[in-house]
């Protein structure tokens, strides 16, 4: 991926505990070190983050309407007589009769029953594709959760060891939170490290208080997977517009991502829309384009990183 051009390789804090997360910061880290390009390091730290639970095959295909029961647990080895979900009494926050999605929306389930804080019923509302320990998103529930949770001190404790060029916080909603998130970081910089902070905006309130979040970072992410479920989908290109505009006034960073070119998993080349999308981003001055499924999940993620820069260096040459 650095020989294709990456600019950053960001590491995504959520899926490990501390010691994996810091082997791969680690290890992404010497790969920079051993090249002749200017690549920066970017460590993305968790949230509350609901997800689903492990479970053997990795994905299921499945068809609408077809009925799944989830359970609390940390992974199940047969999908088809239950799913399991990772958070605690997740179930409180759901109705019945209400939706909730997963895979940043790819995928939306109708409550049927609710049984217990741990246990529900719930019916697909499309065939698709389930994918195991996916984020789930469940709208009433994003504000009321706690962000700042003990993993980011664990992951923190160890980043001297990698010195990533960046920290991302996610859902950052306000300067209160991240100067909370700051004083954390405070504690473990040292004389020669001392990243630069990015803000990722995924909520409404985040869209709302943006200019005290940027007045204490050092750049936002416009990070579109959730961002588009807690605000109305519809105004999500005007928001990142407002977004992209509002850092570029104040000279900060702007990162638009998820879902750039999410049809290269299955294409050679980008469908139209996707090739509109990066372009608007770069015609809006974002400062970088950041790629999540498109090459994390695929077989060939330099050539998604080649198209990118294709676009990107098209805008800035016309």
């Amino acid at each position: 991926m650095i020989e294709a051009g990456v600019d950053v390789l960001r590491i995504k804090c959520s899926h490990w505990g501390a010691d994996k997360i810091s082997e791969a910061l680690v290890k992404a880290r010497e790969q920079i070190d051993q090249c002749d390009r200017d690549v920066q390091l970017l460590a993305d730290l968790p949230e509350a983050k609901l997800r689903l639970g492990k479970f053997p095959q990795n994905k299921i295909e499945v068809a609408e309407g077809e009925e799944f029961r989830f359970l609390h647990g940390p992974e199940t080895i047969d999908p088809q007589a239950y799913l399991t979900f990772q958070t605690e009494n997740l179930a409180d926050y759901l109705r019945v009769g209400e939706q909730f999605y997963i895979q940043d929306g790819q995928m939306s389930f109708e409550v049927v029953a609710i049984h217990s804080s741990n246990e529900f019923i719930a019916k697909t509302c499309h065939s698709g594709t389930i994918v195991q320990c996916t984020g789930m998103t469940i709208p009433r529930a994003l504000d009321q959760l706690d962000h700042v949770v003990p993993m980011i001190d664990e992951i923190l404790e160890k980043l001297p060891q990698s010195k990533p060029d960046m920290i991302a916080f996610s859902f950052v909603n306000s300067s209160a939170m991240l100067e909370q998130l700051l004083s954390k970081l405070d504690r473990h910089t040292t004389p020669d490290w001392n990243p630069r902070v990015i803000a990722k905006i995924e909520s409404q309130e985040g869209v709302d208080n943006i200019d005290e979040i940027l007045d204490l970072a050092h750049g936002i992410m416009v990070a579109r997977g959730d961002l588009a479920l807690t605000v109305p989908y519809e105004y999500l290109g005007l928001i990142q517009k407002q977004l992209v505009a509002r850092a570029r006034s104040k000279g900060k960073y702007s990162i638009v991502a998820t879902g750039a070119l999410t049809s290269m998993l299955t294409q050679n080349i980008p469908q139209r829309s996707d090739i509109l999308d990066v372009t608007n981003a770069a015609l809006d001055g974002a400062s970088a384009i950041m790629l999540c499924n498109e090459t994390a999940h695929s077989e060939n993620p330099e050539r998604v990183i080649k198209a990118a820069k294709r676009i990107i260096n098209a805008v800035d040459s016309y």
